[in-house]
């Protein structure tokens, strides 16, 4: 047999072929669990919506004396970055159990982590050439889909609201004041809705998970 007809032999053989599909089809070790999958993807937007705020926040203490109005801006960059870290600390709780999930379930609990970056997005002012921006003006101007997106960040947990009154019901309370936002646009106003709507996601968050593990 010359060594070209040998080369083939080793190359397309039925036992090389199924060798490499076992290579390349079979996972090594124990899969990951549907927690692991679902965490890491939400982890990923997370993260980026942290990013985001704080880079926001190094951005505005760069030009901090030249600033209007920052610290009713850097109150309203605090709330998101409570409930940005506040959700990740709850994909345990929320998933952890978790042996499997639709896509449709998947996609509406996947609105929590999204909804919430682009709200990073839409909060975090530019600073074209260095100039920095009217902070009150830039807040009033994306107000109405900033709340939006504080809106749609708690919307998959409102059909598990539970019959009598609990931490969750704080959910719900937090997304009415959301809405209340969208349509109010006086600065006093404005201050107390950042109060209260701080103070129920602290509560919740901490009635709700203050601690990680069983």
């Amino acid at each position: 047999m010359s060594s070209r007809r040998r080369f083939a032999c080793v190359q397309v053989g039925p036992a090389a072929e199924s060798r490499d599909v076992r290579r390349w089809w079979q996972p090594k070790g124990e899969p990951l669990s549907t927690f692991e999958y679902v965490s890491v993807v939400h982890s990923i937007v997370l993260a980026l919506g942290i990013a985001r705020v704080l880079g926001g926040v190094a951005d505005i203490a760069r030009v901090w004396r030249k600033l209007e109005s920052k610290w009713f801006f850097l109150g309203w960059l605090t709330l998101l970055l409570i409930q940005l870290i506040g959700w990740w600390f709850g994909l345990w709780a929320r998933f952890g159990a978790m042996t499997e999930i639709g896509l449709l379930a998947f996609f509406g609990w996947f609105m929590v982590p999204a909804s919430l970056y682009v709200a990073s997005r839409l909060l975090i002012p530019e600073f074209p050439d260095g100039a920095p921006p009217n902070l009150e003006e830039r807040f009033l101007e994306v107000r109405g889909p900033f709340f939006a997106c504080l809106i749609l960040s708690i919307v998959p947990a409102l059909p598990t609201l539970p019959g009598a009154f609990a931490p969750q019901w704080l959910l719900a309370l937090y997304g009415s004041l959301a809405l209340v936002g969208v349509f109010v646009s006086e600065r006093r106003w404005q201050i107390g809705l950042l109060c209260s709507m701080l103070a129920t996601l602290l509560t919740f968050l901490l009635l709700a998970r203050s601690t990680l593990g069983a």
